[in-house]
Parts: C-alpha cells; structure tokens; sequence
C-alpha cells in the first residue's frame, strides 16, 4: 500500500490550485500535516463564501461527524484492520464529496489524485473560515450550517487547529 507524503500534498495543493481559477488556497490537516504520510490527503480548499456555502449544502450529511473526537483511535483501528467496514461507512461519503467538489471547482479529483497514487479527501471552505488555529465560528457556521451539531463543529475546531497552507 503506498502512503501519501508531504511532498505529494505539495504537488496537488499546487495543481489544484493551478487548474482551478475558483481555488484561492488550499490548506492541509490530517495525517500526512501531522505524521507525513498518510491513507489519502486531507485538504480544505478555500473559495468564494457563496460555492462553500453551495457545496456544504448538498454535503452537509456526508461531512457529519457520527464519532465524536474521542472515538478517532477506533477509527484508525478500524481503517488498519476493518477496511471493509471503512469502505462501507466512510469511503462512500468521500467518494461523495470529492464527485461534487470536482463539478464546483472545475477540476477531476479522481484523477489529480491518481497521478499521485492518493485520493484527495476535501472540504470547501471561505478565507478567513478560522482566525490563527481557533474556528471562525461567525462565518462558518452559517455556511456550513452544523452549529446544532456538536460532533460535527468539534470536527472543524481540530482542523482549524491543525490545518497549514500550502
């Protein structure tokens, strides 16, 4: 199985953003920011208020987080050992995501992550959607519309605390 780098994250940001006028930055989080390689590349993309708005809308459900925080060690355990599982629960939603994000943006996921042997793992975002490592909560939520959903919101607080732009 090949692990996604930093260096295949570098090379995506860069050709997402090159191909996509719609694209104003992309930032990483996840496994490949925090241990350099990882099962797939987790972006978020930063864009117009308005197209974030649009894809949370649709993708709304496929992004609610059904673990809360405190079950991610079960996740990991269950995409080492459980892949079918995995496939069953997870890929589908980010399959999911990445099909729409791919008709926003203009750009074929599927294949800009072929070329780097990874699966790009997305979510559209506007500037400002965090204020140094803390979530923008303001501006996101009405965006993204999960401010009832606690799990989900934790979700976006860690990726505000760990994501780097590329």
């Amino acid at each position: 199985m090949y692990f996604a780098t930093l260096e295949d994250a570098r090379i995506l940001a860069e050709e997402l953003k090159r191909r996509s006028t719609r694209v104003s930055g992309v930032e990483l989080f996840g496994s490949v920011e925090k241990d350099g390689r990882g099962h797939d590349v987790d972006f978020v993309v930063i864009v117009d208020p308005k197209l974030a708005k649009k894809w949370w809308k649709e993708m709304r459900y496929e992004v609610r987080v059904r673990m809360g925080t405190r079950w991610l060690p079960l996740r990991r355990i269950i995409k080492k050992y459980c892949s079918a599982l995995d496939e069953a629960f997870i890929k589908a939603r980010k399959k999911h995501r990445e099909v729409y994000a791919s008709q926003l943006l203009g750009v074929d996921l599927a294949t800009l992550g072929r070329k780097q042997r990874t699966t790009i793992d997305i979510f559209l975002l506007p500037e400002g959607w965090r204020h140094g490592k803390n979530l923008n909560a303001h501006l996101v939520l009405p965006i993204t519309g999960v401010g009832d959903h606690r799990n989900t919101r934790m979700f976006l607080e860690s990726i505000a605390r760990q994501a780097v732009p590329f």
